[in-house]
């Protein structure tokens, strides 16, 4: 995959999962962290309308759930809309929409053959228009979209990206490696829920615009970042949890595990003077979005470093704007990520 569309395809993940404290959720997958899971035992002719977590691949190193459709609706909707068409130069082509047509989306990044990624789509597709507007040639700023068969499904990619549309309700998108092994898994029937526990609960939480787990003990961060953020260093889990308030900003909050109390408390004082650092400041003022981030607070609990902030709505439509152009009170109780979480899901405050 050509740098700078696995550089796009990764940073609009991350801006989307936060602006920058998502980043923390990923970080650099390791070239031997990749994931080898034995397949399990098949169970026949798969429901690719079912359960569309159940759709991933085994071995996320990050889980994430979108409410496209409410995101879409959102007051930075349009501007979100105006930067996926501008990813999507063909929509029209193929008589798409994403306000009209997407309702909601699974997210994961893999390290297969690299940085990889995947999406379960559920929403409005038209398969006959996809495959005549094909025929006719769909042009990127990457290339022409080829279309091929694999696994007895129609594949249409480009540039290592591609998307697979299963039927009118449910489409695959991300790298062909990732679409390629949920396909090889739809295939041998060998369909079922294979996301962590405490992940699959988490990114099951009602109410949330946004919903993000990622296991970091299978990554690692540059000298880069941790020379500016040192407190990073040795977190193992992240979650990260978002909804609109009634202003039209977005609420966030989310926790940070470490291997001790000790670290988790150094990182919430980290995450607290997140908001005095002259670096982030310099970022934002450059970029024509200050202050973006507001009521940015963190406090340890356990070995948790537990966050909350608010992204301010006309900052976030500015810096949509920007990235168009380049392509509650209190912080809730955070559950632990063990392998049984509590059904309460952590929780649905901000």
């Amino acid at each position: 995959m050509p740098a700078r569309i696995r550089r796009s395809s990764w940073s609009g993940l991350l801006t989307a999962a936060l602006l920058g404290l998502a980043v923390l959720s990923t970080g650099c997958p390791k070239k031997q962290a990749t994931f080898v899971v034995a397949p399990a035992t098949a169970a026949g002719p798969v429901d690719v309308d079912g359960d569309a977590a159940a759709l991933m691949p085994a071995g996320a190193l990050m889980t994430a759930y979108v409410a496209v459709g409410q995101v879409a609706n959102s007051t930075v909707g349009g501007d979100l809309v105006a930067l996926s068409e501008k990813m999507l130069p063909f929509a029209s082509q193929i008589d798409f929409q994403v306000k009209r047509d997407l309702d909601h989306a699974y997210v994961g990044m893999y390290s297969f053959s690299g940085a990889d990624w995947f999406t379960v789509l559920r929403g409005t597709f038209k398969p006959d228009k996809i495959e005549a507007a094909a025929q006719q040639g769909l042009n990127t700023p990457y290339g022409t979209v080829v279309a091929s068969t694999y696994a007895g499904r129609k594949l249409y990619t480009v540039a290592n990206n591609g998307f697979c549309i299963l039927s009118p309700k449910t489409a695959l998108f991300g790298t062909e490696a990732a679409i390629r092994r949920a396909l090889d898994r739809i295939q041998a029937g060998t369909v079922t829920r294979e996301i962590p526990p405490w992940m699959a609960d988490w990114v099951s939480q009602p109410g949330y615009a946004l919903l993000v787990a990622s296991d970091v003990n299978k990554q690692s961060f540059g000298k880069t970042v941790t020379s500016y953020i040192p407190w990073i260093q040795g977190v193992q889990y992240v979650r990260v949890r978002g909804r609109f308030n009634p202003d039209g900003s977005f609420g966030a909050s989310g926790a940070l595990t470490y291997p001790d109390e000790a670290k988790a408390q150094a990182a919430a004082s980290g995450l607290d003077n997140l908001k005095k650092s002259l670096l982030v400041m310099g970022m934002l003022k450059f970029m024509g979005v200050d202050p973006l981030v507001r009521n940015l607070t963190g406090q340890a609990a356990g070995k948790d470093a537990q966050f909350q902030l608010v992204l301010d709505e006309k900052q976030m439509r500015q810096l949509l704007g920007v990235l168009s152009g380049w392509a509650g009170s209190g912080i809730p109780a955070i559950p632990p990520p063990g392998s049984t979480p509590p059904a309460t899901g952590g929780g649905t405050n901000i």
